[in-house]
């Protein structure tokens, strides 16, 4: 495996084949670095490497032109309006179930989970970050579904991630194996599983690597509130850093220390400067690479979610009005746009299934806060549409995942299963079962 930048899987390192995108892991992460890359070279070297990949798996090359096919006649004979979300063609607990078996089918000897199955060069390495927010989506799912397996491969997952930790406390960026610097994202996003192993289990070692974790995170804030520098994505502050703060504010709960709390909150106040009255939010930072929706949600999901765990109504409001920007878009068009330029005003057309996915989380979630049927209506077709992508016959690698982007050579992450697409469409499938089950449980009380 190649090397990694230490940004996130799907941060834009990942450069793809000439004329498909700018953003994605086609062959490999790029090392972070100050020095800016040559675009064109490295475009190059990615199409030869993921070329090679077929010629060393020939087995492959049947599943990537079935994808090919398929996803170029959905496109040509789909339904043209919302409507045809309104009814359940897919089970939702089938299409959780499938999600889930791609998840467990992704987990690597080492205990975590590859960042993704390309139908060019099969499964990556271990991805730490990814395998850090998958560690409380399994939990979830043992659960949801008295699922003992989910549990250990929780489980597994946590003891690997501990055995990364570097002695300042931080993560590294990158897939398992490279030698990467810390990386306040990947740190933040490894947070969530060892706040969720300690919550299971009760295992203090877990809450001390987290502490460790929160102590780091801290310390490398700025006076802002951001976090820049050598630890951030190209150096630059990131609004969708709130996925960090948000993982913070869940330590501050679990460990009782209101230093997380506060911590995450000077992030809040500074993401919240950049909300605007349109519901853009400023401050992504992607460098050259479209603001893809991917990104776009990750700052609602991680602002709203910091709102509710600190009470705060202003952080509140502003996820919801991007978001409520967001639903009335996907009302009126029938789908989202893969990426989008400043205040929503046009963008690439195509389907970021992970933005979507997310999406579905926000509403669904803010209708849990709110009880605005509209958000509760969205997230459920929302989840339809998502459900009715995931391939539901295949090899491993392939059925039940969840594809970078609609059409499968799209912008983000072409010809790809990815990890954390899996793991945001079972959130959002998991709510769904919570909440219509919860909404009907009432309306028979009533």
């Amino acid at each position: 495996m190649s090397k990694a930048d230490n940004s996130p899987a799907h941060d834009p390192q990942f450069r793809t084949h000439a004329g498909l995108a700018d953003h994605g892991p086609v062959t490999s992460l790029q090392p972070e670095t100050t020095q800016e890359p040559n675009p064109e070279r490295s475009k190059a070297a990615k199409v030869m490497t993921e070329a090679a990949g077929l010629l060393r798996g020939p087995l492959r090359v049947f599943p990537l032109l079935l994808k090919l096919g398929s996803d170029k006649l959905r496109l040509s004979f789909q339904a043209r309006h919302l409507y045809a979300y309104a009814s359940t063609l897919v089970p939702t607990e089938t299409a959780l179930r499938s999600t889930i078996g791609w998840i467990h089918a992704a987990r690597r000897p080492d205990g975590g989970i590859a960042a993704y199955y390309s139908l060019l060069t099969g499964y990556s390495e271990s991805y730490p970050e990814v395998t850090g927010y998958i560690v409380p989506t399994l939990y979830d799912f043992a659960r949801f579904a008295t699922d003992q397996s989910s549990r250990a491969i929780a489980e597994q997952a946590t003891r690997w991630l501990v055995s990364l930790q570097m002695p300042s406390g931080a993560f590294p960026g990158g897939l398992h194996g490279d030698n990467a610097r810390p990386s306040v994202f990947n740190t933040g996003q490894i947070l969530f599983g060892l706040v969720r192993g300690f919550a299971e289990t009760g295992d203090a070692n877990l809450l001390n690597h987290a502490a460790a974790a929160g102590d780091w995170l801290d310390k490398v804030q700025g006076q802002d509130g951001a976090w820049a520098g050598v630890n951030a994505y190209r150096g630059s502050p990131h609004t969708y850093y709130s996925m960090v703060s948000w993982a913070l504010a869940q330590l501050a709960r679990g460990a009782k220390d209101d230093r997380y709390s506060r911590t995450a909150e000077r992030n809040l106040d500074w993401i919240l400067a950049h909300f605007q009255p349109s519901g853009w939010i400023d401050g992504i930072n992607l460098r050259e690479h479209p603001t893809y929706l991917h990104f776009i949600a990750y700052a609602i999901q991680g602002v709203l979610e910091c709102g509710v765990l600190l009470q705060r109504d202003d952080a509140v409001r502003a996820a919801s009005r991007s978001a409520w920007v967001l639903l009335r878009k996907f009302e009126s068009h029938k789908h989202l746009l893969g990426a989008y330029e400043p205040d929503f005003s046009r963008g690439l057309r195509f389907t970021c299934l992970t933005g979507n996915a997310q999406m579905s989380c926000v509403w669904l979630r803010l209708f849990d806060v709110t009880k605005d049927l509209r958000y509760l209506n969205a997230g459920l077709k929302m989840n339809e549409l998502v459900k009715r992508l995931l391939p539901r016959h295949g090899r491993r690698g392939v059925m039940g995942g969840v594809a970078g982007s609609f059409p499968a050579w799209g912008a983000y992450q072409p010809l790809r299963y990815i990890s954390w697409g899996c793991k945001f469409l079972a959130d959002a499938l998991m709510l769904e079962e919570r909440l219509v089950h919860e909404f009907e449980a009432a309306s028979c009380g009533s």
